[in-house]
């Protein structure tokens, strides 16, 4: 599982899937996806409107080939109640989520840390439960794990916090070196 980093804005980035968690109760949606959003013109916030996406916990949403993004397929997540949102949440999301990409033949994609600067939770935590899931679930199948290539999309005000969770994961989670970071470090100098 190779792991990459981004700062660079996310609706002008080559990415074979955007991953983005969305919430229930932001109206429009905010963060990552709002921009999305406001690239789509609006288009997501409509679905809402109309009740056709919600927003609610394992909800997912695929957008294919989305004008004025420079993605293959949008995929949106639901992540429930901001309020509700928790490190566990998160794990279980990502889970989700990397078996969701998983499942539509997608080795590539990026992803944002839901709920980021919005919630009581730390980006480095967010990040770590985020890694941790992807790990676990991709980790059921070693060629997944081994042919999975990620790139975490943030700001590069976030970058000490997101170094922080890279060093959380490697000291809670036993992955053996096969979670592969080196793209990053040059982010964190």
């Amino acid at each position: 599982m190779q792991l990459n980093l981004t700062t660079h804005p996310p609706d002008r980035q080559r990415h074979k899937c955007l991953a983005l968690g969305f919430f229930s109760d932001e109206k429009p949606p905010r963060g990552i996806c709002g921009l999305m959003d406001w690239r789509l013109n609006g288009m997501i916030s409509q679905e809402i409107k109309r009740g056709r996406v919600t927003g609610e916990f394992k909800e997912k949403v695929a957008i294919p080939h989305p004008d004025r993004v420079h993605s293959d397929v949008l995929f949106l997540f639901g992540l429930g109640h901001i309020d509700d949102l928790s490190y566990d949440r998160i794990y279980t999301a990502a889970y989700e989520m990397v078996a969701t990409v998983d499942k539509m033949k997608i080795r590539d994609f990026a992803f944002d840390l839901p709920g980021e600067g919005r919630s009581g939770l730390t980006t480095a935590g967010v990040l770590e439960a985020m890694i941790t899931g992807f790990f676990d679930c991709l980790s059921e199948d070693v060629s997944k794990l081994a042919s999975m290539n990620m790139c975490l999309v943030t700001s590069p005000e976030r970058l000490k916090d997101v170094a922080a969770g890279v060093a959380q994961f490697h000291k809670n989670v036993r992955h053996q070196g096969s979670v592969d970071f080196s793209a990053l470090e040059p982010h964190f100098t």
